[in-house]
């Protein structure tokens, strides 16, 4: 018992000692959607995430499945830049392990039926063009 108790603390003090080295922490998990809205459209493009994008994400939150999430506007760099990041904050990548029901039920309750999902989500894809995501973690620096 004295042998594996002593194991257990020199395992915890190199892995203090490890973690020490590192200059930053890990923090929550970011998506990270770049969207090229078209001109003239951003606000429909905002009425819709509204309509069912934010209320869904609520839900999530309630849930504890993210954490924020948001919507920066950015001038373009050229006529076909994309001109709107969306960002959603999870707490971990645990949160990614969820069965996919357990998602669909909510955009399910928030929607309503399969009809008003899919015409949301038309006229989305109308207005915009997705360039593509990514996830991350958050690296935070230790100072």
């Amino acid at each position: 018992m004295k042998s594996l108790f002593l194991t257990m603390i020199i395992v915890m003090i190199n892995f203090n000692v490890y973690a020490e080295d590192k200059p930053y922490t890990l923090g929550t998990v970011w998506e990270v959607s770049y969207i090229q809205v078209n001109d003239g459209k951003l606000e429909d493009y905002l009425k819709n995430l509204n309509s069912g994008y934010y209320p869904i994400y609520e839900e999530f939150k309630k849930k504890g499945w993210i954490t924020s999430y948001k919507a920066i506007s950015f001038s373009r760099n050229n006529p076909n830049d994309w001109n709107l990041m969306l960002l959603t904050e999870y707490p971990n990548w645990a949160t990614f392990d969820r069965k996919e029901e357990e998602w669909e039920a909510i955009v399910d309750k928030v929607f309503k039926n399969k009809q008003a999902q899919e015409s949301s989500d038309e006229d989305r894809k109308n207005i915009r063009v997705l360039w593509g995501s990514k996830i991350g973690r958050e690296m935070i620096p230790v100072i």
